[in-house]
């Protein structure tokens, strides 16, 4: 049945907008790539870079088992079930709705899109488009999707990957504030205290 092959396509997805065509787009139009993983030379920076790549890899790893096997190895809902249907109704809207938004969010970005942390660079604090609601709608869209993905694949390495990514997220997040309070300063200040940080009214500075 073509449900169990979306959380692959799902996460092949991420993986080709952030990491190919996002960058491919960025050197047209600003003439770099925008890929700073392993580059700060901190070095819990680059664990969370590490930690992103394995969390790409065990969401490809559980969705090609799910694909190639009839059988998802742990389920935590009968296949064979009204829930189970449910679920995947419900997870393929979050996943594919996640992934609208973080594309959109990565678009808004312009010259300012960066995978890691470019210190020292200051192209410009956006605070339009998308980023008008909330500091960090590409996460917001990562995470929306990674829920998808755990909702249609519900395993207790989907829940743990889940809860991984959301801590990734708050971790990678405030390293990147701290970032644009050093370069922006008073600027950044005064958007965050205005705008929440994964969703509109909450976490603001």
């Amino acid at each position: 049945m073509f449900w169990r092959y979306l959380p692959l396509t799902g996460v092949v997805l991420i993986v080709f907008i952030t990491g190919c065509l996002r960058p491919w787009l960025q050197f047209r139009r600003h003439g770099t790539f925008g890929v700073l993983l392993f580059r700060s030379g901190r070095w819990m920076q680059t664990l969370r870079d590490a930690l992103l790549v394995a969390l790409v890899a065990l969401l490809i790893g559980q969705a090609i088992v799910a694909a190639d096997d009839r059988h998802v190895p742990y389920l935590l809902v009968a296949e064979q079930s009204a829930a189970h249907d449910a679920l995947q109704v419900a997870g393929a809207i979050l996943l594919f709705g996640g992934i609208a938004l973080l594309a959109a969010a990565q678009l808004n970005m312009g010259a300012s899109w960066r995978i890691g942390i470019d210190e020292g660079a200051a192209p410009g604090l956006v605070s339009s488009g998308l980023y008008r609601f909330c500091r960090h709608p590409i996460y917001l869209g990562l995470l929306t999707a990674i829920a998808g993905y755990a909702a249609m694949l519900l395993t207790p390495l989907s829940l743990a990957l889940l809860v991984g990514a959301y801590a990734g997220a708050r971790a990678q997040a405030a390293a990147e504030e701290a970032y644009l309070l050093r370069t922006y300063g008073d600027a950044y200040r005064d958007y965050a205290r205005q705008t929440g940080r994964f969703l509109p009214g909450f976490g603001r500075l």
